[in-house]
Formats: C-alpha cells, structure tokens, sequence
C-alpha cells in the first residue's frame, strides 16, 4: 500500500495532526481539485476562500481550519510543509545506471558505473561523472569537467570545459554553465575578444534554471554558493561570486566582478552592476538595480535602488501626481479670477 498516513505526514514536516490519524494519503493536488486521498495546502489570500470547500483529504494550515472531514495538519509555514511532503509522495523516479548505446562518450572520460547517461549525451575526454549523476538526453559535458555525486543534467544543459558541478546540483533544460564571458575591449580595428581562461564551481545542492548562464571567469572562477537557487533566464557574469543559499529570480542579472553574500534574494528583472558588493542577507525588490555596495540586510527598490521603504513612498507620491495636477490647476484658475492678468508676471 503506497501513500502516508495523516499521522506519518504530521511527523515527516513536525506538524499537529487534526482528526484522523490513520488516513492514507497517496498524491497531491490544489485545493479546488484534490480529493480525499490527496493532500494540499493552504497559507491564506485567496485560497482561504476555496478552504471551506476542499475535498482534499489533509490540509498543511497555520490557523485557518479546513471543512469538516478534511484531516488539518497545524504547520508554521504550510507550504514549506507541502515541499517535504510532495517529495516523500511522489519521489522523482531516478533512472537505472547506465550508459545509453546512442550517447558519445569519449573513451578517456571516467563515468561511474552507478551513473546514467541518456542518448545523445555527449561526454568529453577527461571529464568525470560521478556515482548517481544523471546526464541526461542531448546534455554535453567538457573537457575535464566535473559532475557530482546525484547530480542531474537535464536535456541541453552545457557544462563547459574544466567547470565543476558539485553534488545534487540541478542543470534545467537548456542552462549554461561555464560560457565564455562578455569579455572583449575596443581596439583600432574593433572589438577584441579578451580570452575567458577561467572556470565556474558550482558548489553543492545548487540549481540553475532553464536557460540562465554562468559564465566563466577571465581568469580565476566564477563561484556559486552551497544551496544556491537561479531562476530561468538569470545571468551571473564572469568572475562573480555569489554565496550559499541565495535566490536569484527570472532576468536577474549579476555583472562581473560582483560579489554577493550568504541568502541574498534578487527579485525579477534585478540587477548588480559589476564590481560591486552586496552583504549577506540582502533583498531586492522587483526592478531594483544596484550601483553601489549594499551593507548586510538591505532591502531595496527601484533603479538606481534604494531603500525599500523610501521607494515604496516614492511609488505611492507618484501615483497622487494626476490628482495634484487638477488641484494645481484649479488654484491657478482661482488666482487668475482674483488678481488681474496686469498683475501676473
């Protein structure tokens, strides 16, 4: 019999179980649509209003209380509670080891026995793949590259020459890592293509979404940090170093040189302009883009950033500007009627 029981839920994410103990939940789903043996969550906006009339037969809840019949599990933060819960019901079906007849594997790359290698992969002389990784179909690794222990390749990720990606890293389809970077100065004939002689790290538990890039260094490494997150489409530039368990989101970009500590969080469409330092702890909202250091714990907005709360006030200010326009303009008619055109300068 597959599935966890409500009792087993609660303990797995350290939950109060309200009502049954002994349910089976075997899936998950949204609260509009999960049925009895199904569980989901609820954190409150809008989907405190579908709360009441969920069929799901467990709910991840703070404070809110589920219809009766629907089994509540008391959790601090409920969709944080959800992630470990939907891992441990639908766990990600790792292949086989093994390497396809169709992938091109370069007879000096070492690929470990316990490692799976899709068709159409391509691996390169010297490059090494560890116990559990998992290139999968189309993915290249290059020359002397490193894969990790449980790392996953998905179809057209590229790991670069000599770049190195460390254990339960996660390449989404199409991420690049190791591109050269925009390297390149203005000569008397043109641009001059300024040789990327470095490398990239990616260090453990890091993911790196569909299509983002990070690019090599010119000369040392571009390094991401243990636990890291990059969203599609972000970009991390040549020679930067961003620390443990940050959060890049879609468009983000970090130029070159640049430096971020530990937990930093980039909002969509951010930026870091190169060579600069962002402390530990940092926050960006949407759109903010970031020309000088930031201390630890800043949080900022707009562009050129800002402190959150002074943009915010900005934002709002800007948005009476029609209204005071027409009170602008109504007074400039009063004085007109009162005092003489002749008196006007």
């Amino acid at each position: 019999m597959g599935g966890l029981t409500t009792a087993e839920l609660a303990e797995l994410v350290g939950g109060r179980c309200e009502g049954s103990l002994e349910r089976r939940i075997t899936g998950v789903a949204p609260l509009d649509t999960a049925g009895p043996e199904q569980l989901s969550f609820c954190r409150g906006g809008a989907w405190a209003r579908i709360l009441p009339r969920t069929t799901a037969g467990a709910v991840f809840v703070s404070d809110l209380d589920p219809p009766e019949g629907t089994v509540a599990i008391r959790v601090q933060d409920p969709r944080l509670a959800y992630a470990l819960a939907a891992a441990a019901l639908v766990p990600l079906q790792w292949p086989a080891p093994g390497i396809h007849g169709d992938a091109v594997v370069d007879p000096d790359a070492h690929v470990d026995p316990a490692a799976t290698v899709d068709a159409l992969a391509v691996i390169e002389a010297g490059a090494h793949i560890a116990a559990g990784a998992w290139v999968q179909a189309g993915a290249y690794v290059g020359r002397g590259a490193v894969i990790g222990v449980d790392a996953r390749l998905m179809p057209h990720a590229v790991v670069m020459e000599r770049c190195v990606v460390g254990a339960r890293v996660w390449l989404q389809p199409g991420a690049v890592v190791g591109a050269d970077g925009f390297g390149h100065v203005v000569g008397p004939d043109g641009p001059v293509r300024v040789p990327q002689l470095g490398t990239v790290v990616l260090e453990d538990d890091v993911e790196v979404g569909a299509n983002a890039c990070v690019d090599r260094a010119a000369l040392d490494e571009t390094r991401i940090g243990r636990g890291s997150r990059l969203d599609n489409l972000v970009q991390v530039a040549h020679g930067v170093r961003i620390g443990a368990e940050c959060m890049l989101a879609a468009f983000a970009g970090v130029a070159g040189g640049a430096r971020l500590g530990d937990r930093v969080v980039m909002a969509g469409r951010t930026a870091v302009v190169d060579g600069i330092e962002v402390g530990s702890g940092a926050v960006f909202a949407g759109l903010a883009s970031a020309s000088r250091n930031v201390p630890a714990g800043r949080k900022l907005g707009g562009s050129p950033a800002r402190r959150y709360r002074t943009w915010l006030r900005e934002v709002a200010a800007t948005r009476q500007l029609p209204d005071l326009l027409r009170r602008f303009e109504r007074l400039e008619r009063t004085v007109h009627a009162i005092v003489p055109t002749s008196e006007h300068p």
